[in-house]
């Protein structure tokens, strides 16, 4: 796997530096073995974050090499990309790890190291509360692997189990079951901090996403498309359907 180096609009990687000293850099390539220039942005025990020059399509499988500077310790494994967006210092990548990191990675660097990320979104959902059986339309605000952020008319429980749904049709099956850990008001409405079990939150963007979301952020600055293709021909490849690989085992 060839070494990370920077390109223009992407900066030196920098990584989580914790209170060792110690940076995590990485190096980063596709399933054929194609290198891909990144920056590490942030890092946690179960996914990552970096700065790259293309967008990527939901689902890509990436093969990573994560190591220290100095280089002390060295984890090959494999993440699947769920989070995309454009900013104006590069393409954001959001990648779910198929592996926590091993400790001979992560004792080196922190003490605090954190075990995953958070990601705001902004995707619209159908919830019914287990107690009452009320079903009401709400936002996912953010997610990470093992929780997410509901925006709420109303204030929750701290407790109260719920479900999730992709619409409010009769049938349909239940997609997330969570649990409220707290909730407060902030700007009107209410927030309520919620985990789901069995790492549910990977399974997120596929249910309740969308490719624009998941791909292309208009508000954001416009930045040049790779290859020379058309902001026309990137949204028609994006349109055709997503795969979303399973976990893969660490190499």
């Amino acid at each position: 796997m060839n070494t990370v180096m920077q390109k223009p609009g992407v900066p030196s990687s920098s990584g989580r530096t914790g209170r060792r000293g110690l940076d995590i850099r990485l190096s980063v390539c596709l399933e054929t073995g194609v290198p891909v220039p990144a920056a590490s942005v942030d890092v946690a025990r179960l996914d990552l974050q970096f700065l790259t020059d293309r967008p990527f399509r939901f689902g890509t499988v990436l093969r990573l090499a994560l190591f220290t500077e100095p280089v002390t310790a060295v984890c090959y494994s494999r993440a699947v990309v769920h989070f995309c967006r454009a900013t104006p210092t590069g393409w954001r990548i959001g990648a779910f790890l198929s592996q926590p990191l091993p400790g001979r990675l992560t004792d080196r660097i922190s003490d605090d190291l954190r075990t995953q990320l958070r990601y705001e979104c902004d995707w619209k959902a159908w919830l019914m509360w287990e107690q009452s059986g009320q079903l009401s339309p709400v936002h996912i605000s953010s997610y990470s692997i093992n929780g997410l952020r509901l925006s709420l008319d109303s204030q929750a429980a701290p407790g109260s189990h719920f479900s999730l749904f992709s619409s409010a049709g009769a049938g349909d099956r239940t997609l997330i079951r969570g649990k409220v850990e707290w909730c407060r008001l902030i700007d009107g409405r209410y927030a309520a901090g919620c985990t789901v079990p069995g790492q549910r939150g990977r399974d997120l963007p596929r249910m309740f996403g969308n490719l624009q979301a998941l791909h292309i952020d208009h508000a954001e600055t416009s930045l040049p498309l790779p290859g020379g293709e058309s902001l026309e021909m990137l949204l028609s490849t994006n349109s055709e359907p997503e795969r979303f690989h399973s976990s893969l085992e660490c190499t």
